[in-house]
């Protein structure tokens, strides 16, 4: 996990390096990021103009009924709530001394800026996918933390992510592996499972970590469909010679495609309606610099500020304990 460290008072742009931070350089790491994330590939995201933003969204719909002639209508309701988007910010922090900028080759002030720029994008997807807000998070630094008692300032106590929402009390019913292999028909329960979120499989996505991708990847029934026959060519779209799309990409199981994010869980599938979670951006990047004149040094902060939240938290499920063996080949 990457430091992320207590926010700096940083000078105004005419006393800090700005010259180091140009715009366009901004609008790269801004593309970047975007492209290393799986869930902001697959998710909506809005800006949001305030630090909170609440939305309103429909329970429940109007109900029609058949009413003979001369009967009184049969009243139906209209029911609705609300959902909060409130903006967290995620910081990395490093000094460099003034030595190391003014010999470096090639500019160690770029290579440093995007190094910073994947850490917030590795957090921010840890974050989303993972995330737990109510996990124990006590250990006082990020080396003495454990996978039972986070670093109390762990990026994962953000939000609850992907597989915490859908693996939740008020998610779809998920689909137990128990640890079996994963195939097929573990997706099928799990989007009849999905109930009316599963209608439409364009507007669903699944995501899971690299065993289970590679595994998929080395299975035939996921690999080339032409193994199983044309039976399941009507369900099942494999790799064939194609290989794997930028996207993560790994095969499309019943009209829905599959990705891999090496930050999931090794053991899970998350089944998700593109709908329901979005992401809420209050501050894409920021990239500052200050003076340490005393010690020679430059400090650099690189942030974002963004909110999470479900709108619909049944129309995600997980199938869940599936083996985390990698598939030997002969």
């Amino acid at each position: 996990m990457k430091i992320i460290s207590k926010a700096l008072t940083v000078a105004s742009a005419g006393s800090s390096l700005s010259g180091y931070l140009p715009t366009p350089l901004t609008n790269q790491v801004i593309d970047f990021i975007r492209e290393i994330n799986i869930m902001r590939q697959h998710i909506r995201t809005f800006r949001m103009t305030t630090r909170q933003i609440t939305k309103p969204k429909l329970l429940g719909g109007a109900t029609a009924y058949y009413i003979p002639d001369g009967k009184t209508a049969t009243q139906s309701e209209y029911d609705t709530d609300q959902v909060t988007w409130i903006a967290k910010k995620l910081m990395s922090f490093v000094p460099i001394d003034e030595e190391a900028i003014e010999d470096s080759q090639p500019d160690v002030v770029n290579e440093l800026l995007f190094s910073m720029a994947q850490a917030i994008a590795e957090s921010e997807e840890r974050a989303l996918l993972t995330g737990d807000t109510t996990h124990t998070a006590t250990a006082p630094t990020p080396e003495s933390a454990t996978s039972a008692n986070w670093y109390k300032r762990d990026d994962r106590l953000m939000f609850n992510g992907l597989f915490t929402v859908a693996a939740g009390a008020n998610a779809a019913t998920p689909v137990s592996a128990g640890g079996g292999v994963i195939d097929e028909d573990y997706f099928n329960q799990a989007l009849y499972r999905l109930g009316k979120y599963g209608r439409v499989k364009a507007n669903l996505r699944a995501i899971t970590g690299s065993i289970q991708a590679s595994n998929m990847r080395s299975l035939p029934v996921f690999k080339d469909v032409s193994a199983s026959g044309l039976v399941k060519a009507n369900f099942v779209e494999g790799m064939r010679t194609a290989g794997e799309t930028p996207s993560g990409l790994i095969t499309t199981v019943y009209g829905v495609p599959v990705f891999e994010a090496p930050n999931a869980p090794d053991d899970e599938v998350a089944i998700f309606h593109n709908g329901s979670c979005e992401i809420g951006d209050r501050r894409l990047i920021r990239m500052r610099s200050a003076n340490v004149i005393e010690s020679e040094q430059t400090k650099y902060v690189v942030s974002s500020r963004l909110a999470f939240e479900f709108n619909y938290e049944d129309a995600t499920t997980v199938i869940s304990g599936l083996s985390t063996s990698l598939r030997s080949v002969s």
